[in-house]
């Protein structure tokens, strides 16, 4: 496996959007769980990825883009989410974001 996503299988949005990311992951580079990340139970609209060979946790914009670069539909959304701009842009939680959108 590549990198382990932690989502909260409680969120309908978020096993709606690990599911599809699932179904893309034609790699199979992907590990799926819904148990507690090494830092803790995930929060509902939160991912947690962890990248197995360095142990590094990444969440928020960050995990989003790692995920992008494993999986080939997305990849170019990856690559644009490594541009700093971008990623500001993007990275940012809107205003009463407090679950109810996932960051995948």
């Amino acid at each position: 496996m590549g990198i382990t996503l932690y989502y909260n299988a409680d969120c309908s949005d978020c096993a709606r959007l690990a599911a599809r990311t699932r179904k893309l992951d034609w790699l199979g580079r992907i590990e799926f769980s819904t148990v507690d990340s090494p830092i803790g139970p995930v929060p509902q609209g939160e991912i947690v990825v962890v990248e197995p060979k360095t142990q590094r946790v990444f969440t928020g914009i960050y995990a989003t883009r790692l995920i992008c670069l494993q999986v080939p539909a997305f990849a170019l959304a990856g690559v644009a989410l490594c541009i700093p701009p971008i990623r500001n842009r993007f990275g940012r939680k809107k205003p009463g974001c407090n679950g109810d959108a996932c960051e995948i």
